[in-house]
C-alpha cells in the first residue's frame, strides 16, 4: 500500500497469487495478467503519519530532526529518533544530504551517479569498517562512531563524500540518451 501511495508501484499482488501472477504472464499480456491477480492494497500507513512524518522531518540537520521525532508524541517518531541514534553520525548525515541533493537531480542516472560515489566514499572510510566490527567480528554491539554525536558531524566532512571521483565516476548521467529519461 505504502508503495503505491508513493508512485513506487502500481499494482498490489498478494505473495500467495505471485505463481499464478507468473502463470498468467506466460500466456497473456501483462497488463491483463495483472488485472487477473492484482488486488486493492488498503490503506497507506506511510500516508497516514503523514502529518508528523512531514514535520518532524523538515529540517536539513540531522540532529534537529531528531531533537525534533524525540519531542513528538507519537510514539513511531520517538521509535525512529532511537533508531537513528544507533547509526553512525556521519552515514545518518550524509544519507541525509544525499536525499536533499537527489531532489534537485533531473534522471535516475544523476542519481545513480550520486550515490556510487557516496558508496565508494563509504568503504573508503572508517564508519563502514566500524559498523561490520561491531556487527560481525566482535559482535559487542557497540560501535565506536567517530565522531560520536551528530553535533559533532561537520559540514565539510558530509561535503567529502559528494566531491567527484574524477576518472573513477560511473558516469551513468553522461551515457547516450540519459538525458532524455527526466524523474518526473
Amino acid at each position: 500500500a505504502d508503495a503505491i501511495a508513493l508512485g513506487l508501484a502500481d499494482h498490489f499482488v498478494t505473495s500467495d497469487r505471485l505463481a499464478d501472477l507468473a502463470v498468467a504472464l506466460e500466456t497473456r499480456l501483462a497488463a491483463d495478467a495483472i488485472a487477473e491477480v492484482a488486488t486493492a492494497p488498503g490503506a497507506s500507513v506511510l500516508l497516514q503519519q503523514r502529518q508528523w512524518i512531514d514535520e518532524c522531518y523538515a529540517s536539513n540537520e540531522a540532529s534537529e530532526i531528531v531533537a525534533r521525532l524525540e519531542a513528538s508524541p507519537h510514539a513511531e517518531a520517538q521509535r525512529a529518533a532511537l533508531s537513528i541514534l544507533t547509526k553512525s553520525p556521519t552515514a545518518v548525515s550524509v544519507a541525509l544530504e544525499s536525499l536533499r541533493r537527489a531532489r534537485a537531480l533531473d534522471t535516475l542516472e544523476e542519481v545513480l551517479d550520486q550515490e556510487f560515489r557516496v558508496s565508494l566514499r563509504f568503504t573508503q572510510g572508517t564508519e563502514l569498517v566500524e559498523g561490520v566490527r561491531a556487527q560481525v567480528i566482535d559482535k559487542d554491539r557497540a560501535p565506536h562512531w567517530s565522531p560520536p554525536t551528530l553535533g559533532d558531524v561537520r559540514r565539510p566532512d558530509i561535503e567529502a563524500y559528494f566531491e567527484s571521483l574524477k576518472d573513477r565516476e560511473l558516469r551513468l548521467s553522461s551515457m547516450s540518451g540519459a538525458a532524455d529519461r527526466r524523474i518526473e
